[in-house]
């Protein structure tokens, strides 16, 4: 098992688990939502999803349904100091404001039905940059920069390779890094706990699966 946090509209979500009995994010509302508020971003960002939920039935997770999108969670965040942390701490610069009004989900799931990708990584998928190994960081400037000119023109195939092999990370032993998971559906039984958004009184039930 592993632990997730993800922050929701925890309300949203309690009427899906009344309907059907488990929660599946709505790609066409995602979509609505994030065109009202900036198309540009949607039309950068969408490909990367895409390419998220392509090797999330690569890895055995088929899509729940035509219009489902994959709930979004870290497994794991940084400190300014460089220490490794789960539940995410609204208190750091890094959090504040970016999920305000959201409910803070703690979520315990099967590590079959999770797909965890280095947050750092995922940028060359959402920019089509070529995706050194994960060890690139330790190597010398000068090494790295010929590996990036090497591999700048990398046809989509290769890139799509590199992806697979330096993005996505192993559940059971994940780095000291920025992870984050998807997962396409989760039930009452996955929901530990619920933190209230800032400033707001949680109105929730909690499920302790």
């Amino acid at each position: 098992m592993i632990d997730l946090y993800s922050f929701q509209r925890w309300p949203d979500i309690v009427k899906s688990f009344g309907r059907s009995g488990s929660y599946t994010p709505p790609w066409s509302a995602a979509r609505k939502q994030s065109i009202a508020g900036d198309a540009d971003w949607w039309n950068a960002i969408s490909p990367a999803y895409r390419w998220m939920m392509g090797e999330m039935e690569h890895k055995g997770m088929p899509c729940p349904n035509p219009d489902a999108a994959p709930l979004w969670a870290w497994a794991r965040w940084v400190d300014s100091k460089g220490r490794a942390h789960t539940r995410p701490d609204r208190r750091y610069p890094g959090f504040r404001n970016q999920y305000d009004g959201l409910e803070l989900l703690h979520l315990r799931v099967d590590e079959s039905r999770v797909l965890c990708t280095d947050f750092d990584q995922y940028h060359c998928v959402i920019n089509n940059w070529p995706c050194a190994p994960l060890d690139a960081g330790a190597w010398p400037p000068a090494e790295y920069n010929r590996w990036l000119d090497e591999h700048w023109d990398d046809p989509p195939e290769k890139k799509r390779l590199q992806y697979r092999e330096n993005v996505i990370v192993d559940p059971k032993r994940l780095p000291d890094r920025w992870i984050q998971a998807c997962v396409w559906t989760i039930t009452p039984a996955d929901v530990v706990e619920i933190r209230a958004a800032c400033g707001k009184k949680p109105d929730t039930m909690v499920s302790h699966g």
